[in-house]
């Protein structure tokens, strides 16, 4: 009897040493507890992580409305006429991704001159501005002065331009930057895929 106990005693000690307790499940944390970590500190990991993931939400927040507020100070807000509007942009130097007077691209120029003359927000992107579903479809015959003329190839489009009245559009080339051509412009005409009207 005496072996007995001293067997069941050393047996218990042993479990008691080589398992250790799982800790418990913590539905706040969404995991189970670490034995060596107080719940304190856990749960300040937790908040330290959710204020980095804010802090990063808020940047993006604050750049895009700095974008935004760059594009409405360089752009006044209603010019007399399209013309006139681009009048200030003519000669800027062409810069993939642009929207000042350093240098932009062709659907910058579009987004800047569509938000100061027409109070219309695009994307920059030509594709996208083309497949924009406020935009109404419109054929070669019946371009007005603002619709937006869009130029590709059989990859899809890849310019965009705004039409001018006697059958020119302003546009930010890639060589001469932001000028005015022909439609009928032997580079661009073959190049022409559709236009739409925004206002």
């Amino acid at each position: 009897m005496k072996t007995l106990l001293m067997l069941i005693f050393f047996l218990l000690l042993f479990a008691g040493c080589t398992f250790p307790v799982r800790t418990g499940y913590d539905r706040k944390i969404g995991q189970y507890k670490s034995s060596n970590v107080a719940p304190a500190e856990v749960k300040n990991d937790v908040a330290k992580d959710t204020e980095k993931k804010e802090k990063k939400t808020s940047a993006a927040k604050v750049r895009e409305a700095s974008k935004e507020k760059e594009i409405a100070r360089k752009s006044p807000s209603k010019s007399t006429s399209l013309e006139e509007a681009i009048k200030p942009w003519m000669g800027t130097k062409y810069k993939l991704g642009g929207t000042s007077k350093s240098g932009i691209d062709c659907s910058g120029y579009v987004l800047v001159i569509y938000k100061q003359v027409y109070g219309i927000k695009m994307d920059h992107n030509a594709s996208a501005q083309f497949k924009d579903s406020r935009g109404k479809k419109i054929s070669r015959g019946d371009l007005q002065e603002g619709d937006l003329v869009f130029f590709g190839d059989f990859w899809g489009i890849s310019h965009v331009g705004i039409y001018l009245n006697g059958d020119r559009f302003t546009h930010a080339s890639t060589s001469r930057g932001v000028m005015i051509s022909p439609m009928k412009d032997k580079y661009w005409s073959p190049k022409y895929k559709g236009a739409r009207r925004f206002k």
